[in-house]
């Protein structure tokens, strides 16, 4: 018996989605000019424009944030919720989504109150582990002298290069120390060093932890609807692990 290629089964089955859609579309549209002539739909043709609709997949960026968000969501769902799996997750979607070049996630330590980074997305497993043996307590993860930041809102703080916001020590988490010093041309230019934090509270008002955010590949600060929506993952954050009782 001859074995089955799994591309070509792929292929076809591709094809008969497309041909299904594209037979079930045709018949919408002709459903749809027989409802106006008669002036009336049924609740069927409704839901199964609906249906398609849905099948045809999201284009608008809005629509994909959107349904990421709400895929990230459903997993609290899950009687297997795992916690580590959602922050990896979580930061996988922030970089793919909005194309950030590196994504770490901090979270404070149920039992020392410690601040300590539990994943890191888009550098080397080296500089990873840099991240993951650093910790802070909460008047650090604050001090403006040694982490001078802008307050872009109660949630996001933004830290740039010329104010040199790192602590000694920190040097192995620059992606690229040789551009360290350039200068800045405009006020969107994106520069080796900078990062931005996206803070999540507890229901005490403390800080749970944080999404940290460095480079993007166009080489620009993050825009205001990017910073919006991180934000909206950062909170999503927080009451997953709130829900859960892992902070």
């Amino acid at each position: 018996m001859e074995a089955r290629n799994p591309r070509k089964c792929f292929v076809l089955c591709a094809h008969i989605v497309q041909q299904t859609l594209r037979d079930l579309t045709e018949w919408v549209g002709q459903v749809q000019k027989g409802s106006s002539a008669a002036g009336y739909v049924s609740a069927k043709d409704v839901a199964l424009k609906m249906r398609i609709d849905y099948s045809r997949g999201i284009r608008d960026q809005t629509a994909k944030n959107l349904e990421a968000l709400c895929g990230l969501c459903w997993k609290l769902e899950r009687p297997d919720f795992n916690p580590d799996t959602f922050i990896q997750e979580t930061a996988d979607l922030i970089s793919k989504l909005f194309a950030i070049e590196s994504v770490a996630i901090g979270v404070r330590d149920p039992v020392d109150k410690l601040y300590k980074y539990r994943t890191v997305v888009g550098l080397d497993k080296e500089v990873a582990d840099g991240y993951k043996s650093l910790t802070y307590t909460r008047e650090q993860l604050l001090e403006p002298k040694t982490y001078p930041s802008y307050e872009v809102s109660h949630h996001t703080r933004v830290f740039l290069a010329e104010e040199h916001p790192y602590a000694p020590g920190e040097e192995f988490t620059y992606r690229r120390p040789g551009l360290i010093g350039m200068k800045r041309r405009t006020l969107t230019d994106s520069l080796e060093a900078d990062y931005m934090d996206f803070l999540f509270y507890g229901p005490d008002g403390d800080i749970m932890g944080f999404i940290e955010t460095s480079g993007t590949r166009m080489r620009k600060l993050p825009d205001i609807a990017t910073i919006r929506w991180i934000e909206l993952f950062a909170s999503v954050l927080g009451a997953a692990l709130q829900k859960k009782r892992a902070f």
